[in-house]
C-alpha cells in the first residue's frame, strides 16, 4: 500500500463511522417522531370517543326528559290536571298533589303553608329541623276530620240508636222519652239538645254499662260501618271521614309525625272509629268513662283488689266533660307530655287547644281551622263561617275552607239530602 493511500486511511474511517452515527441519529429521530405521532393519533381517536359517549349520554338524557315530560303530561291529562296546577305539584316542596292530596284543590293556599311547614322540620338542613319525637300533631275529631253534621255529633247518634233502635236493648220509658226528644231536635233542626233530667252522658253509661272496652268498641264499629247517615245518602257513619282531613293525616304519618286524637267525645268511641287510620288506641286522648273491676261493687276502688278472673267494665259517667276548650291543653300535658307543632281544629272547643301549639316556646308551631263554609255539599252555616273567619285572622291561624279548599268532602258517590224531621210519637218495640 503506498503511503497516502495509509495516510487517508483514518480520514476515511472517520468518514464512515459520522456517516454511521448520523443514520443512527436520524433513524432515531424518525422513530421517535413516528412514536409521538402515533401517540397523538390515539389520544386523538380516544377523545373522539369519548365525545361520541357525551354525546350519546346527552341524547340518552334528553329522551328520558322527553319521556318523563310526555308521562307526566299524559298522568296530568288523565287526572285532569292543568299546566298551572302541575306547576304548583312541582313547586310544592315535591309534593304531587294529585296523588297525595287528591281531595283538595291544588291551588289551596292554606294547604301549601301546611306542605311549607312539613318540609322544614322534616329538612335536616333546614333551621327548622324536628326530630321525629318531637314531631306532634293533634287532631279534634267531631267537625274536624269526621262529620258533626249527620245530623249532630256521633256519640249522640250511637245512644240514639242503641235506646231507640237496637232490639237488643231494653230501654226504660225514660231512657226513651229522653232520646227521643233529642232525636226530634237532631232530625228537624240538626243540632243538639240535652233535656233536664238524664242527658246523652248519663245514658251513654247506662245504656253501655256491663260491656267490657273490647266489647263497646265493637258496638261503635258495628254501628258505624252499617248505619246509613242521616241527611247524605251513599255513605254510612263509618264512611262520614272528610277525605282532603285523612289525607292531611296520612301526609304527616308519612312524615314520621305523631298523630294524636284530642276530642271532647268518648275515648272508646273515638278510639273505635280511628282505628282504621292507624291512630293507635294510646295516641287517644278524649272523655273518660270510668272504668271499674266487675266484682268491685260499691267498695272505693283504693279499697278493692280485682283477681285474675275479673274484667273491666264501663262505668258511671263524669260529672264534667274534660277533654273541651282548655281542658284539651291540659290534658295533653298530662298524657303526651310535649307540646304539639301541629294542631287542627273546628270549634270554640278548640281555640285553646290551637293557641296551645301555636304558643310552643321551643318550635314554631301551627294551628288550622276547618271552617264549614259550604252549605251545598254540606250543612254548613255562612253567618257562623264568617265568626270562625274573624276568630282565625284575629289568632293568626290558617283557615282550610270546605267550600274553596276542598275539591270533595266524602266523595263525588255522596250527596246531601234534607233532614227527616221530627218523627211521629209511637210505641218503639225496645221500650222497657
Amino acid at each position: 500500500m503506498s503511503e497516502n493511500r495509509k495516510n487517508r486511511m483514518p480520514l476515511l474511517i472517520a468518514f464512515l463511522a459520522g456517516v454511521a452515527v448520523a443514520a443512527i441519529v436520524a433513524f432515531l429521530l424518525i422513530g421517535s417522531r413516528g412514536s409521538s405521532t402515533k401517540r397523538e393519533e390515539q389520544a386523538a381517536k380516544q377523545e373522539e370517543q369519548t365525545d361520541n359517549q357525551e354525546a350519546e349520554v346527552s341524547a340518552s338524557a334528553q329522551q328520558e326528559a322527553v319521556a318523563a315530560g310526555s308521562t307526566a303530561q299524559t298522568a296530568a291529562s288523565q287526572s285532569g290536571t292543568t299546566e298551572g296546577e302541575q306547576q304548583v305539584a312541582a313547586t310544592g316542596k315535591n309534593i304531587d298533589y294529585a296523588v297525595t292530596f287528591p281531595s283538595w284543590n291544588p291551588d289551596s293556599q292554606s294547604l301549601a303553608e301546611l306542605v311549607d311547614f312539613v318540609a322544614g322540620v322534616t329538612d335536616e338542613k333546614s333551621p327548622e329541623y324536628l326530630e321525629p319525637a318531637d314531631r306532634i300533631a293533634t287532631f279534634d275529631m267531631d267537625g274536624t276530620i269526621l262529620s258533626e253534621k249527620a245530623p249532630v255529633y256521633i256519640d249522640y247518634c250511637l245512644t240514639m240508636y242503641r235506646v231507640l233502635d237496637d232490639p237488643n236493648f231494653k230501654a226504660t220509658e225514660e231512657e226513651r222519652s229522653v232520646m227521643q226528644q233529642v232525636r226530634d231536635v237532631a232530625y228537624s233542626e240538626g243540632k243538639t239538645f240535652d233535656p233536664e233530667g238524664l242527658n246523652k252522658n248519663d245514658l251513654v253509661a247506662t245504656a253501655f254499662a256491663g260491656m267490657t272496652p273490647e266489647e263497646f268498641r265493637d258496638y261503635v264499629v258495628d254501628f258505624a260501618d252499617h248505619t246509613d247517615v242521616v241527611g247524605f245518602e251513599g255513605m254510612t257513619y263509618g264512611q262520614s271521614f272528610y277525605k282532603p282531613m285523612i289525607e292531611v293525616i296520612e301526609y304527616l304519618q308519612a312524615n314520621d309525625f305523631e298523630v294524636w286524637m284530642v276530642s271532647a267525645c268518648e275515648r272508646e268511641v273515638v278510639r273505635a272509629l280511628v282505628e282504621r287510620y292507624n291512630i293507635p288506641y294510646d295516641h287517644v286522648i278524649a272523655t273518660d268513662v270510668p272504668y271499674a273491676a266487675s266484682g268491685k261493687g260499691e267498695e272505693a276502688a283504693d279499697d278493692y283488689n280485682m283477681g285474675s278472673d275479673e274484667k273491666i267494665l264501663l262505668g258511671a259517667p263524669l260529672d264534667e266533660v274534660e277533654c273541651g276548650k282548655s281542658g284539651k291543653p291540659a290534658a295533653i300535658a298530662r298524657e303526651i307530655g310535649k307540646r304539639p307543632v301541629l294542631a287542627f281544629g273546628n270549634s270554640s272547643g278548640d281555640f285553646s287547644m290551637l293557641n296551645y301549639a301555636e304558643g310552643n316556646p321551643d318550635h314554631t308551631g301551627m294551628g288550622f281551622f276547618v271552617v264549614c263554609d259550604d252549605t251545598e255539599r254540606e250543612y254548613g252555616s255562612d253567618e257562623k263561617a264568617a265568626d270562625f273567619y274573624d276568630t282565625v285572622e284575629k289568632e293568626g291561624w290558617t283557615p282550610f275552607s270546605m267550600k274553596n279548599d276542598w275539591k270533595t268532602i266524602y266523595g263525588e258517590e255522596v250527596q246531601k239530602t234534607e233532614l227527616p224531621g221530627a218523627e211521629e210519637e209511637e210505641a218503639l218495640p225496645n221500650a222497657a
